[in-house]
Order: structure tokens, then sequence, then C-alpha cells
């Protein structure tokens, strides 16, 4: 029967499909009986009695396939295996030895008992040889460029600083009481410019914001009884909602209220210099 079978399989390209899908039938199996007794997919078996290939897996995978569903039919999957692997692949192989350049005497190297990795080591080396040769001199270099710095560097300053420190010696004379006492005489003494106000709500709340030199300092809606003073370098500005109910003393001067009831109203009170 193998005998038969190599001859059946040497007379065509689509003998192995028809033989295992014979071979079941004999039998009386279906692909489902086949599938639970060798754990091979439906698909695969179709695919391997059709002896179509893009229903099946990997070449790899498609051949053991082959070998296990022959066995089952009593067929010899070891034959089938390989007489698939025979028309699958001797194009691809053919064509890779016929594109493989001649080895020459310069890849006789690579083929040493070292095998491919000594050589890689060989190169490696060479590598590292260059790399250590280029950063010694590199490092040889840097230090005396560092040395040449360090040498020069103290010989330019001396020759540099005593001049400048000479010429602000000549150009800043020396104080005398006599000149400070005049400076101090000619000079005006300023006095501090400060604003003070002291703001009382009366009667009725009032909404109440306080700015001193642009910078709020209080912001609410005040109650009745309410009395605090603020201060300011140059610009107190007092808002409310409720003129009527706001009372303001500025620099010790009370001012009274700074409206009617109900009426939104911004003051600004600025220092006086001099006091």
């Amino acid at each position: 029967m193998e005998g038969g079978e190599r001859d059946n399989l040497g007379q065509g390209e689509r003998q192995i499909g028809p033989l295992l899908e014979q071979k079941r039938k004999e039998k009386g199996l279906s692909l489902k009986d086949v599938e639970q007794a060798t754990k091979i997919r439906t698909r695969y078996l179709e695919g391997l009695e059709r002896e179509d290939f893009s229903m099946l897996p990997d070449h790899i995978y498609t051949r053991g396939f082959l070998k296990t569903y022959a066995n089952f039919l009593g067929l010899d999957g070891e034959v089938l295996s390989r007489e698939l692997k025979e028309r699958r692949s001797p194009r691809r192989e053919r064509q890779f030895n016929y594109e493989e350049p001649p080895r020459s005497r310069f890849e006789r190297p690579l083929m040493s008992p070292g095998g491919i990795g000594a050589g890689r080591r060989r190169v490696s080396g060479a590598t590292v040889l260059t790399i250590a040769l280029a950063l010694l001199v590199l490092a040889t270099v840097i230090g005396a460029l560092y040395y040449i710095g360090t040498r020069s560097q103290p010989a330019e300053n001396p020759s540099e600083d005593p001049v400048p420190a000479q010429e602000e010696q000549a150009e800043e004379p020396a104080a005398t009481p006599e000149t400070t006492a005049a400076q101090s005489a000619n000079e005006p003494t300023a006095a501090p410019e400060t604003v003070q106000a002291t703001v009382t709500v009366r009667d009725v709340p009032a909404g109440l914001t306080v700015t001193a030199d642009g910078n709020v300092v209080y912001d609410q809606f005040t109650q009745p009884g309410f009395s605090q003073a603020f201060e300011a370098q140059s610009l107190l500005s007092v808002s409310t909602s409720n003129a009527g109910s706001v009372e303001v003393e500025v620099d010790g001067q009370n001012i009274g209220r700074l409206g009617n009831f109900g009426q939104p109203v911004t003051r600004e009170f600025q220092a006086n210099p001099g006091g």
C-alpha cells in the first residue's frame, strides 16, 4: 500500500487531499469524527483534503496535522508530510540557494571553528581599542588646556587688579567731620507721608470697601457700630453703597458722613506732605 501511495503522490500536485478524503470515507468517518479523535479542527481537516492552504496555519503546523491525520487513517503520515514539504518549499529553497552569492576567501574566517561569533568578537575588540585610544587623546588634550589655563590666570590678575583699586581711591576723597556736617545741614529732613482715616458705620448696615495705596485692605458688608482706623502711605480710598451711614475722620479731623442714605460714594484721601 505504501508503494502505491508513493506512486499516486508522484502523479500530480493534488493527490494528498483526495487520498485523505477517500480513506476517511472508506472508514465511514465524518470530519467531526476525525476532529474528536485527532483534536484537529474541522476547518484544518477540510483544508488538508482540499489542499487549500489559505485555510491552514503555518507550514510547519500543517505538516504536523497532515502526519497525524494520515496516521489516524492508516496511511504513512511521515511520507505524506515529507511529500508536502517537497511540494511547498523547493522553489523557495532553490531561489534562496541560487541568489546566495558564492563564498569568497573573505568569508572563510567567518566559517572558522570559532564560528561567526569569533569574528564579531575580533571586530568588537578593535572597536573598543580605537575608542579607548580616542578617549585617552581627548583626556590628554583637556588636561593640557586646563594646566595652561591655571598657569596663566594668576599672572594676569596682579597686573589688572591694582589699577582699578587706585582709581577708586583717587575718585573717592576721604570724608571729614566738616564735610559730613555740611551735607547733613544742606539735606532737608523729609517727614513721612501718610494718611490715616477712621471709618465708622452708623444707624444702618452699609457695604464698605477700603483701599490703601491701590491694595484692598477691607471689603465687607458692615453692621452699625463698626469703627476701624486705616492708614496709607499716599492714597486712601473709601467706597460705600450707603454713604449716609458711613462717617469718616481723616488725620484727626472729622469730615462727617460721606453722603445721603442709599447713595453709593467713593472718596479718596491723599497724604499731606510735612504732616
